[in-house]
């Protein structure tokens, strides 16, 4: 890291601290949502193939065994971050599925749970940080400020 011209108060990042903190910050994540989606009592305890009806030779795996992440880079810079995990996991999030749709808090016989949302909700802080310290850090040196 640099320092900037804040009076030493805040860190800028350089592009490749900037690209080590998102991998770090989305590391966390996932780590949380899996701990989260761990944390369920009922669901799939394996990996399930069905073998018969409309999801015939279609499988469906642990939510928790399999919650990615992907980083996005545009020259060389994270642009994006995107979460991958089963589709059962949205269905769960919402408590919807098996013909029940999504109704108001408490008048659904499917529990809902934010194993997600509220994971990056608890997290959004620290990334518009290093998102904030990094963009810094470019106008910093577009205008020619004093770096160490």
């Amino acid at each position: 890291m640099v320092r900037d011209v804040y009076n030493g108060r805040r860190d800028v990042l350089t592009d490749t601290e900037y690209n080590r903190q998102m991998q770090l910050w989305s590391e966390t994540v996932q780590k949380m949502a899996k701990m989260q989606a761990s944390s369920f009592h009922k669901g799939k305890k394996h990996s399930i193939t069905y073998k018969s009806g409309p999801k015939k030779g279609k499988s469906e795996s642990v939510l928790r065994n399999h919650i990615q992440y992907e980083l996005r880079t545009d020259d060389g810079e994270v642009a994006g971050l995107a979460f991958q995990f089963p589709v059962h996991g949205i269905f769960r999030e919402y408590g919807v599925g098996r013909g029940t749709p999504r109704a108001l808090v408490g008048h659904t016989s499917r529990s809902m749970s934010d194993w997600l949302s509220g994971t990056l909700q608890r997290q959004e802080s620290r990334l518009l940080d290093i998102v904030a310290d990094q963009q810094a850090g470019k106008v910093v040196r577009l205008f020619g400020g004093v770096v160490k």
